[in-house]
């Protein structure tokens, strides 16, 4: 039964990264059914784990309760403006609850090795959906024209939302959270396997990922992922040998080099950091409208404005028209919009107080269970950042193609963090070797 759920745990890996973004409700119930499985085959180790992490589960648990009890609150008081509609407290009861239960059953048999093969499975997973998004968009462009094919990739920004792709629908920015998630850990990976076919591997993964990454022209994605690559380039420079010091040296420098030189070169990065600086200009002038930096900060500021209404108990689940009215009636001339653009706010908005604490405590403890080990994961901290950086001005949180894999993540980072570290004590060992 062990080698079966180890199975699972791998095609959860390869899913994950491939499936998962287009189809999230379904995955759930994919989730589900092999949890059920782990329950009937061991029923007393099943309950065992789960007792384990009952600390952390519990928070999801008062989270959902919270969530449930202000719904029935609102609907009494007829404060609800929108009509009630399948998937919201589905969806909070199988990602919040659903997945850290599950993360709890892999603690008897979780190795390092086996974290390493679903590392690999969820980076080939994203390779190849991204191979085939590439494909779709070009199909025979790509063979007779491949210069406009290229151009076209990066006016489109990879195919931008895709609505309606393979009976599902996968939003740009968490297809960049998922491009820039995978291309750090095969960079990472490159460091920790000691097999040169492997190592060999993960260098192309690692270069298709960024060359996909480059294609969405997403500036937070772009950002994070920089960010998230220089920490795990600090940590690998001081754990490996002169050698390969000199190497990653010169890697960054051949990397940073050609993003200058493309930067300067691609018509589509020139229009954007055009559209940057004119934001940039605007915002000091108290202008909000447009496409990157203004509209996000004027929804931080309308949030603020109205936080009087939502910063204790919360709107509820159903705020969406309420935030709406917020920004289409707002003086910073902002466009009509659902949502801030923020998962941090959006949280705070929906659950008040618990809202917004649910989601720092989510970012919060996985740092604070290695605080308190004194075993710090260089890959848990990289990757930590990148979705950090990303729910600040997206709310991938909240988005049916990201939400249960950033839990899975998170929660695989709290509870496994001595696995990471164990599997990073790879790179030392060789350092002191060479």
């Amino acid at each position: 039964m062990e080698k079966i759920q180890k199975i699972c745990f791998l095609s959860i890996g390869l899913l994950l990264g491939s499936l998962a973004p287009l189809y999230g409700k379904t995955f759930n119930y994919f989730l589900l059914s092999v949890i059920l499985f782990c329950a009937i085959t061991n029923w007393n180790m099943f309950i065992q784990n789960v007792k384990e992490g009952k600390g952390y589960i519990l928070i999801f648990v008062i989270y959902f309760l919270y969530i449930s009890l202000q719904t029935l609150f609102m609907e009494w008081r007829s404060e609800i403006t929108d009509k009630p509609y399948y998937g919201v407290f589905e969806d909070i009861l199988l990602n919040f609850i659903l997945v850290p239960v599950y993360i709890t059953t892999l603690r008897k048999w979780l190795t390092p090795r086996l974290l390493e093969l679903f590392l690999l499975f969820f980076c080939i997973g994203c390779l190849l959906m991204n191979i085939y998004i590439t494909y779709d968009l070009l199909q025979a462009r790509a063979l007779t024209n491949p210069r406009t094919a290229i151009e076209f990739l990066y006016s489109s920004r990879f195919g931008d939302n895709k609505w309606s792709f393979l009976g599902g629908n996968l939003f740009l920015e968490p297809q960049t959270l998922y491009i820039a998630l995978t291309a750090l850990i095969s960079y990472f990976m490159i460091f920790i396997k000691q097999h040169r076919g492997m190592k060999i591997l993960y260098g192309i993964m690692f270069l298709f990922l960024v060359i996909f990454l480059s294609f969405t022209v997403t500036k937070a994605g772009i950002l994070a992922f920089f960010i998230g690559f220089m920490i795990a380039n600090l940590y690998i420079f001081k754990q490996s040998s002169l050698r390969t010091h000199l190497a990653i040296l010169v890697g960054l420098l051949l990397f940073i080099g050609g993003l200058l030189v493309f930067n300067s070169s691609n018509e589509k990065y020139g229009e954007r950091t055009e559209e940057i600086i004119r934001e940039v200009e605007n915002v000091k002038k108290g202008i909000y409208t447009g496409g990157t930096i203004a509209p996000r900060i004027g929804f931080i500021r309308e949030s603020f404005i109205h936080a009087d209404e939502f910063a204790i108990w919360g709107l509820g689940i159903y705020a969406k028209n309420r935030v709406k009215d917020w920004l289409v009636n707002s003086d910073a001339g902002l466009d009509v919009f659902t949502n801030v653009h923020n998962s941090f706010i959006h949280y705070w908005i929906q659950g008040g107080i618990i809202g917004l604490g649910i989601i720092i405590f989510l970012f919060a403890v996985p740092f604070y269970r290695m605080w308190k080990n004194k075993r710090f994961s260089c890959l848990i901290i990289s990757l930590t950042t990148i979705i950090f950086i990303m729910n600040n001005t997206s709310i991938l949180l909240a988005l049916n193609n990201t939400r249960l894999m950033i839990l899975f993540m998170l929660s695989l980072f709290y509870f496994y963090s001595d696995i990471f570290v164990q599997m990073e004590k790879t790179i030392i060992t060789k350092s002191t070797q060479s």
